[in-house]
């Protein structure tokens, strides 16, 4: 990939020109193959940590990748349009505000041996501001082109210590507009739940591990209501979630399974509200 500025990014898409970039910070990359109303993101997937704060982090690389979202990148590489954090979220966290996106405290450890300067923390800042300015713009332009656009917002999340049978798929729809929406949540829950597994109970469930309240959600609602944010996560199967190593075949199976739901439930999303164009992911 090119590495690129958020002024030249901007350029790219403003002219809905393809491309496929890292941006010049190394907090994110995107990849546009074509301009449809759908976009991937993988917000959780990145596990860099700035060369000037890494040696007053408390957290080795395994302990970080147990609350990051590994995997979840490689599993939207077929689809036209991929946002993905390359940070950590233990550097700041793109699904909290601006405010609190930066922990002291994540999940009963301590993550800073010493607190963060206040430039240390304006500069993860506008890190997560940077993101979001891209996300709004992206956006804008597919909306003014297709009238509405969803967005895919893939997580993964540790099932071990729910007491609960958990599902392998959730669905939060917190921010979702369940009335206007509810078909689209249906179909896409009934296209993943033809996938089979061996060995793994499918399942598929509305709000019952998270009920997607992330940033993400939010700002997406709050800035493009005309558009649908659909926070999706996936149980851990695919890898041993305590030391993040993954299991091949089940996640060849989780991304296949990812790329037929995605791609089905975008195209009968845009048959409804955004025009009629029909989307594929890029692999048929």
């Amino acid at each position: 990939m090119q590495t690129l500025s958020e002024k030249e990014i901007f350029f790219h898409i403003r002219r809905q020109e393809v491309f496929a970039a890292v941006i010049d910070t190394g907090a994110f990359s995107i990849r546009i193959d074509r301009y449809v109303p759908a976009i991937c993101t993988a917000i959780h997937a990145g596990d860099n940590i700035r060369d000037q704060i890494a040696d007053r982090l408390l957290l080795d690389a395994r302990e970080r990748k147990y609350e990051e979202d590994p995997y979840t990148g490689d599993m939207l590489a077929s689809f036209p349009i991929v946002l993905q954090a390359l940070d950590s979220r233990y550097q700041y966290d793109l699904n909290r505000s601006p405010e609190e996106c930066i922990y002291e405290e994540a999940w009963g450890k301590k993550v800073w041996s010493r607190p963060l300067t206040v430039k240390e923390r304006r500069d993860n800042i506008s890190l997560h501001e940077s993101y979001y300015r891209v996300l709004h713009t992206l956006l804008a332009i597919l909306e003014k082109r297709f009238s509405r656009c969803i967005v895919y917002d893939l997580h993964s999340y540790n099932y071990k210590r729910i007491a609960t049978t958990a599902p392998l798929f959730n669905i939060g729809t917190h921010f979702i507009d369940r009335k206007l929406y509810q078909p689209v949540l249906e179909h896409l829950k009934k296209r993943l739940l033809l996938a089979e597994f061996p060995n793994i109970e499918n399942g598929v469930a509305f709000d019952e591990v998270f009920q997607g309240r992330g940033y993400q959600a939010a700002f997406i609602h709050e800035n493009h209501s005309q558009s649908l944010c659909v926070p999706l996560e996936v149980k851990k199967m695919y890898m041993d979630e305590t030391t993040g190593d993954p299991y091949p075949l089940i996640l060849e199976a989780i991304t296949e399974t990812l790329k037929q739901a995605f791609s089905y439930n975008a195209s009968y999303f845009t048959r409804r509200f955004a025009g009629g164009k029909v989307i594929v992911s890029n692999q048929a």
